[in-house]
């Protein structure tokens, strides 16, 4: 396990996980259910990285990006190429959010919105950018914005 995994609360746990195996290609390392059938806790990994997630449980204060409309929490996953991880994530059924492209950063990237509400930028390193490099790209993109 890494210092930090994320959480996630989702309507339909057990379609989430579908969904992150065939558009990521995680691999499920166990599942808890409650007697009424919905995930109380399950885990994943995709990568090198551990993903929790669990069903939506109101009374305990577990509620999905679908009930509250929506969630300010983006997720950046590396992968080895961008352009495929993200034609796997729509064909699985996201929603593309920001086509790929090369970026100020020195990544290739996108954007997509899973069917369970989370955003995720999808990453791929094509170069090493200095920090004051990126600051000159970044001023220079916003310049040309205006």
């Amino acid at each position: 396990m890494t210092a930090l995994t994320p959480y996630l609360t989702v309507a339909d746990a057990a379609a989430a996980i579908n969904f992150y195996i065939k558009a990521f290609g995680a691999q499920e390392i166990y599942r808890l259910t409650d007697t009424d059938g919905r995930i109380g806790h399950a885990e994943l990994r995709i990568g090198d990285s551990l993903v929790m997630l669990a069903d939506e449980y109101p009374d305990f204060g577990a509620l999905s990006p679908a009930r509250l409309g929506g969630s300010p929490v983006k997720l950046h996953l590396d992968v080895e190429s961008a352009d495929q991880s993200v034609d796997a994530a729509v064909a699985a059924g996201a929603m593309l959010v920001r086509p790929v492209q090369d970026e100020f950063h020195g990544s290739r990237s996108g954007m997509i919105v899973d069917p369970f509400g989370h955003s995720w930028f999808i990453a791929t390193k094509v170069e090493d950018v200095s920090v004051e490099e990126m600051q000159r790209r970044m001023d220079a993109m916003a310049s040309s914005a205006c």
